[in-house]
C-alpha cells in the first residue's frame, strides 16, 4: 500500500521500511524523549509501547511480503520480551517469518538501537484475510 508510512503509527514514530524482501525486512524510526519516552532517574527512555509497536511494523510487514494475492496480514497475537531499556534515538527493527501456512503466518524480530544493541526481542501469529 503505497503511502502507508504517512498514517497511523507508522506516521507517529516517523517509521519507514528500509529492506523488504520476501519474508525479511527491516524497519528504521527515529525514537525521541519527547514523543516516544520519557525521563527517569537514570535517563531518559522509550515508552514500551513504541517498541512493541515497531516490532509489530516489522513482524507483519514480514508477513505482508508473503501474503497470498487478494489478502492481508493482520496480528492476532504479539509477544515481546524488553531485554533493556532503549534509549531515545535511531531504531531499526527486524522481522522475519519463521513459517507460513494457508492462514497464518508465525514471525520472529528483534528491535535494536542504531549501535546494534538489542533491546527487544518479538513474536507474532498473523492470520491472512480478505481484503
Amino acid at each position: 500500500m503505497p503511502g502507508y508510512e504517512q498514517f497511523g503509527m507508522w506516521a507517529n514514530l516517523g517509521a519507514r521500511l528500509s529492506r523488504s524482501e520476501p519474508g525479511d525486512v527491516v524497519v528504521e524510526a527515529d525514537l525521541t524523549v519527547d514523543a516516544h519516552g520519557f525521563l527517569t532517574a537514570r535517563g531518559a527512555i522509550v515508552h514500551g509501547g513504541a517498541i512493541a509497536a515497531l516490532a509489530d511494523m516489522a513482524l507483519a510487514s514480514a508477513g505482508a511480503t508473503v501474503a497470498p494475492d487478494g489478502q492481508v496480514a493482520t496480528t492476532v497475537d504479539l509477544k515481546v520480551d524488553f531485554l533493556q531499556p532503549a534509549r531515545p534515538g535511531p531504531m531499526i527493527a527486524r522481522g522475519r517469518v519463521s513459517r507460513r501456512t494457508r492462514r497464518l503466518c508465525f514471525t520472529a524480530g528483534s528491535v535494536e538501537q542504531g549501535d546494534g544493541t538489542v533491546v527487544a526481542e518479538a513474536r507474532a501469529l498473523l492470520a491472512y484475510v480478505s481484503r
